[in-house]
């Protein structure tokens, strides 16, 4: 079998013993705030810091996707290490034009790897199951475009759903006036946006309180448990709130135990949109037995 390297951008958030790997290469995004350029991280007291900051302050930081350069540094160590081919797993191409990019590069080491780039349509943990499950799937002997069908199956059926609990956050970045905000926080409205099938972004619901929205997702998975005969696992990412997320993530196990559950932040370049106290829900499809 051909050796195989895997990139993957940061708003993944991949665990520590998937970032160990030799074979798995993380390129990260970065921010720009007051002139400070502040690199996209899953460090949890870094994290901690930037959601205060992002509450705290009356802008909002801008986001940059990798230069090209980043990834052809990355792409000459693979060929270094001496890999033949690479899967590259972008997030979500209707945010960002990070998924272009990879194409990009990808079509300029032709010659020297076999390289295929992945539209993941959406962020977070779904990212970093597309990558695990490619893991999996090459350690038993898949070949690299059979690997990218399940992948792409995946992105498809996955769904991610993002509730924005502070309306400030969205008059902050210009989607959303002073006076809506306003009457939409008397009326304790809280939108829930979802992740299109051209990966992009739009409102799904919105909703009156958290506590709805929180039964809304507990809905979701109730419905995703039906449909899905290979069963389901659940992320929960979110904007430094960690009490909501382990009520949620409490509630999910007491009605489906066998559910394997990741809780963790959402990245800075993600959660900047979303918000201090922002939470994610993540379906994950677990892949059919072939």
């Amino acid at each position: 079998m051909p050796k195989t390297a895997y990139i993957i951008d940061s708003t993944a958030t991949i665990s520590d013993t998937l970032r160990a790997r030799p074979d798995v290469y993380e390129v990260p995004l970065s921010l720009i705030w007051d002139d400070e350029v502040i690199q996209d991280t899953s460090d949890p007291s870094a994290l901690q810091l930037f959601y205060q900051r992002l509450a705290d302050s009356d802008t909002l930081p801008t986001t940059s996707q990798p230069e090209p350069s980043q990834w052809a540094a990355c792409l000459d160590e693979i060929v270094e290490q001496g890999y033949q081919q690479v899967l590259m797993i972008s997030m979500a191409k209707g945010l960002s034009g990070t998924y272009q990019t990879m194409q990009m590069i990808a079509s300029e080491y032709q010659s020297k790897l076999t390289i295929r780039v992945v539209d993941s349509k959406r962020v977070s943990f779904v990212m970093e199951r597309m990558l695990m499950d490619a893991i999996e799937l090459e350690a038993k002997g898949w070949e690299l475009d059979a690997i990218v069908e399940q992948l792409e199956w995946f992105a498809a059926q996955s769904e991610v759903y993002v509730v924005i609990p502070h309306l400030e956050n969205l008059v902050k970045g210009g989607r959303l006036s002073k006076a809506g905000a306003f009457i939409g926080g008397l009326l304790q409205i809280h939108p829930i946006v979802y992740f299109t099938s051209d990966s992009k972004v739009d409102i799904f619901e919105k909703q009156r309180t958290l506590k709805r929205v929180y039964q809304r997702y507990l809905q979701i998975v109730d419905d995703a448990v039906e449909k899905y005969e290979s069963g389901i696992e659940v992320g929960l990412a979110h904007g430094d709130n960690l009490a909501d997320t382990e009520w949620l993530s409490q509630q999910i196990k007491q009605k489906y135990p066998h559910i394997s559950i990741r809780t963790g932040y959402l990245s800075p370049v993600i959660g900047t949109h979303g918000g201090k106290d922002c939470m994610g829900l993540g379906i994950l499809p677990i892949l059919p037995k072939n």
